[in-house]
Order: C-alpha cells, then sequence, then structure tokens
C-alpha cells in the first residue's frame, strides 16, 4: 500500500512539474555555449543570458497554451550537450505549434463538403 501511495504523491508531483516552465541555469549554459564558440562574432556570456531570459519571458506567455504533449516533448529534447535552454525550447515549441496547425489545415482542406452547404 505504501508504494502505491508513494506512486500517487510521485505522479502528482510529475503532473504538476510537467506543467511549469523548467527552471534552467542559463549562466551555466551561456558560459559552455560562449565557451565552445571561443567567443566568436561578438557572442559573450552577458548578451546569451539576455537572450535567454527574454525566451523565458515569451515562454511564460505560450506555455499554457501548448498542448502538454508538445510540452513533455521539447523539455524531454532541449538538452545539448548537457546544457538546457530556453531559447532552444521556445523554438521547439514553436516548430511543433507550426506543424500541428499545418496539419490541422489539410485535415480541413481533404474534409468533404458537408451535404446542403455551398463550399
Amino acid at each position: 500500500m505504501l508504494s502505491h501511495a508513494a506512486l500517487l504523491i510521485g505522479s502528482s508531483l510529475f503532473i504538476n512539474i510537467a506543467d511549469a516552465i523548467p527552471r534552467y541555469d542559463i549562466t551555466r549554459t551561456c558560459r559552455a555555449a560562449v565557451a565552445m564558440t571561443s567567443g566568436s562574432q561578438g557572442r559573450t556570456t552577458e548578451n546569451c543570458v539576455a537572450g535567454e531570459e527574454t525566451a523565458r519571458k515569451d515562454l511564460e506567455k505560450h506555455w499554457v497554451t501548448a498542448p502538454a504533449g508538445e510540452r513533455t516533448q521539447c523539455t524531454g529534447s532541449g538538452a545539448v550537450g548537457g546544457s538546457h535552454s530556453y531559447v532552444e525550447l521556445l523554438v521547439c515549441l514553436e516548430m511543433m505549434r507550426d506543424s500541428r496547425l499545418r496539419r490541422e489545415e489539410e485535415q480541413a482542406k481533404a474534409k468533404p463538403p458537408t451535404p446542403g452547404r455551398k463550399p
């Protein structure tokens, strides 16, 4: 019985965590990104962090409208080289949304017209 209760508690924690925007250590991510590019193209840790903060603010606006499956898939694929990025998470969600909308448009076009209605 105890393991069943632990599973239920763990499940509710997972759902709550999945509903929230993940918390990333963007300073660490940015330091690693700048180190990988050797600071080429004028990239600094500071402007990287600023970009990540902007992406996080954009995520706050759009997170709740993204389907849970898309959020889960994008948060699971967000680690590149062990570092997480809000920019990458935002881009992933945007691509998932665009793909979903395109599929929905194609399905709507493929539906036969309703009898009695003019196209």
